[in-house]
């Protein structure tokens, strides 16, 4: 059953395109701040952001890494309890000259990420995952840890 959760949860992030990054508030100390983003992740499961540095969750992950991640599929009609996994990790901002690839993945999955890549202030940022919550269902509840999510 794990190895079926943790396939399940792969697939979930590989087919979600929504998430809301929870990041350590600089502004109002001791409380989360949440926002939607938009991601990619490689092969290798690593995932990663394309966000500016003006945003206030950069400017939250430039004080603090820490970071949750939670990613979904839903429309109008899906059940609000559908299948979700969150992703606890810490991110870390990659040097532009590391970035072409993953700026290419952004393109390829959000066509208009084209019009952000030529302005200095949006960079690739990199989640290295501590540990994933995932969701599948009532009573299909698993912890997944970093050394399953990279096998």
């Amino acid at each position: 059953m794990r190895d079926q959760a943790l396939i399940e949860a792969k697939n979930q992030l590989n087919s979600s395109s929504v998430a809301v990054l929870s990041t350590h508030s600089q502004t109002l100390a001791g409380y989360p701040f949440g926002s939607t983003v938009q991601f990619v992740c490689n092969d290798d499961n690593n995932v990663y952001l394309f966000i500016s540095d003006i945003a206030q969750h950069a400017k939250n992950l430039a004080a603090n890494s820490a970071l949750s991640l939670t990613v979904f599929n839903q429309t109008s009609d899906d059940d609000p309890q559908t299948a979700r996994l969150t992703l606890v990790g810490d991110a870390t901002k990659l040097p532009k000259i590391q970035s072409a690839p993953y700026l290419n993945a952004f393109v390829e999955k959000y066509p208009t990420v084209q019009e952000y890549m030529t302005l200095k202030d949006f960079n690739i940022w990199r989640i290295s995952i501590v540990r994933i919550r995932f969701i599948a269902g009532f009573g299909k509840i698993f912890w997944l840890e970093k050394n399953e999510w990279y096998t």
